[in-house]
């Protein structure tokens, strides 16, 4: 089967360096010593651009559907509940560094490679560069790969290695079923936990690749984990339509997520956004212990469709508050206990730490001149302190340095779609309580009325959250009521009855079924299509919505 895949990103994510040497020493309140991040700083590797082509090799790859075996979908994997380092993460969010806009060096990706990596690289067709054929050590890689915040050279590559051999990773390109060139082979370096957090540079844009991590000798491995895709950025100055999908809300009582399971088998999404509760840390009982967050993961990541959704294409992540537990406060809670969560995020995420501020969660990504994708931290940041509904006093939802950044970035985009990945919901709907944007109602003016004063075309909010889906204007009417969100998911969350709304606002509302949506963005009529599948993978009755910006 012939691959159909649109072409994907310039990305001006945040690049991946941690490493917090030298930090005082913090525990946890049961005592857990977090001191140096597992992971340390992530691997930036480089990809060989001017790698052989792979003329007629008879080995020839048919690269969909992906392969599928590993444990059972809902066993959890044991973890080593020891101590594995954290840090105590500094509180000041820096601003985002100035952005560079050429294609060779997308925005947050460091230009040098900060240390010798000692990669083996044999990028010729001397060897057999298919390794789908390689007996898949489901054992050694529980919990699956990712592939994510890719830009038009570079993608992060991630697994969780559980095996004593040497690991590697192998890059191919890809047209259609045929392998172009083996763009990368060489050793990775899992942390102390198995995590493996990987950034490939060198790779050509507007290509599609096939990856997997192997095991034994580069040159002669033995076994494999599962194969995974991901497309690198359209060129900077590209106007491609775009396909993505997103959801929110995928709490493990919901395993093995059917809903996923579909949207992992698709080969037209250029990427995937997941809005938050991404796991449920507070499920059954609350994690505090890095052991503990990391046996939540393992529990929710070796389901089958989240397996499935996290190899089929590159994603693009935030968190909510099941992450950490619900609803919690940035005010008050404990310091160690937010960085044992926030370790626990990286660590089973393909998402890059920024070097000047590597807490940060917000960043954006640009698909050429088609769309801009703002991620926001829409929890780390907020003071409950500051909550009113009164729009003339001041209150924090966003910090100073998050909200200047995203105001400065929508306004200088451009891109013809700018959309806000936001995981708590924006509207004004009737009956919200202040747990969203409108309990920090001087906030929500500040750039509601940013985005409507200075006449910001093509803005879209993506949220989830509420555990229910649909399409609507942020508010009724007036200067906001032109400017539009789309709520995805849940994808395995409570099943809510239908919610109170004014009707008025919202063309499309899908309430009691899981789901995820679809988006294509098409810049050059500027029309956006959205429409919303369940787990059947039929579109949900009334849930199509198309207009033009």
């Amino acid at each position: 089967m012939k691959l159909t895949r649109r072409t994907f990103i310039k990305v001006a994510g945040a690049a991946g360096i941690a490493g917090c040497a030298g930090e005082d020493v913090t525990t946890t309140p049961d005592g857990e010593v977090l001191d140096d991040f597992d992971s340390g700083p992530d691997e930036i590797l480089d990809a060989d651009p001017d790698a052989p082509a792979i003329e007629d090799f008879d080995a020839a790859v048919d690269a969909a559907p992906l392969d599928d075996a590993g444990p059972a979908d809902d066993v959890a994997t044991p973890l080593d509940a020891g101590v594995d380092a954290g840090f105590d993460a500094p509180t000041d969010v820096l601003r985002d560094v100035p952005r560079d806009l050429g294609v060779d060096a997308p925005r947050d990706v460091p230009r040098d490679v900060p240390r010798d990596t000692g990669t083996v690289r044999d990028a010729g067709p001397t060897i057999n560069p298919d390794f789908r054929g390689l007996p898949e050590r489901a054992a050694q890689f529980p919990i699956g790969v990712m592939a994510g915040d890719a830009a038009d050279t570079s993608v992060m590559f991630w697994t969780r290695y559980e095996g004593t051999a040497t690991v590697s990773l192998r890059v191919l390109e890809m047209d259609g079923s045929r392998i172009v060139a083996m763009r990368f082979n060489g050793r990775v370096t899992p942390s102390s936990a198995g995590f493996v957090r990987t950034v490939v540079t060198g790779l050509r844009p507007n290509r599609q690749h096939l990856y997997a991590f192997l095991t034994g000798p580069t040159d002669r491995p033995t076994g494999r984990s599962l194969v995974g895709r991901v497309q690198t950025a359209i060129p900077a100055d590209s106007m491609l339509p775009i396909t993505f999908g997103g959801t929110s809300c995928s709490n493990q009582s919901n395993r093995p997520f059917p809903v996923l399971q579909h949207a992992g088998s698709r080969t037209d999404l250029d990427f995937f956004i997941h809005a938050g509760d991404h796991t449920y840390a507070d499920h059954g009982d609350n994690a505090v212990t890095l052991g503990q967050y990391r046996a939540k993961y393992a529990q929710n990541w070796a389901a089958a469709g989240m397996r499935a959704l996290h190899r089929s294409t590159g994603m693009y992540l935030t968190w909510d508050d099941h992450e950490v537990f619900n609803n919690w406060n940035p005010e008050t809670i404990s310091g160690a206990r937010l960085a044992t969560a926030r370790q626990a995020f990286f660590e089973h995420r393909a998402t890059r730490r920024n070097t000047a501020a590597p807490d940060r969660l917000w960043r954006s990504f640009r698909w050429g001149r088609t769309a801009e994708i703002f991620i926001l931290d829409s929890r780390a940041e907020r003071r409950p302190s500051t909550r009113s509904t009164d729009a003339s006093r001041a209150s924090t939802y966003l910090s100073r340095a998050q909200m200047d950044w995203l105001k400065s970035g929508l306004r200088a985009s451009p891109c013809v779609f700018k959309f806000i990945v936001n995981s708590v919901p924006i509207v004004d709907r009737a009956g919200a309580d202040s747990d969203n944007w409108n309990g920090y109602a001087g906030a929500r003016r500040e750039i509601l009325n940013h985005i409507a004063n200075n006449r910001l075309r093509g803005v879209v909010w993506l949220s989830g959250d509420v555990h229910f889906g649909g399409v609507c204007t942020v508010e009724a009417a007036g200067a906001w009521g032109d400017i539009w969100e789309v709520i995805m998911g849940p994808a395995g969350a409570n099943r809510d009855s239908r919610p109170s709304i004014r009707a008025s606002q919202w063309p499309v509302l899908v309430h009691g079924v899981h789901n995820y949506t679809v988006l294509r963005a098409d810049p050059m009529t500027r029309t956006l299509t959205v429409e919303f599948i369940n787990a059947a993978g039929n579109r949900i009755a009334g849930s199509r919505w198309s207009r033009r910006f």
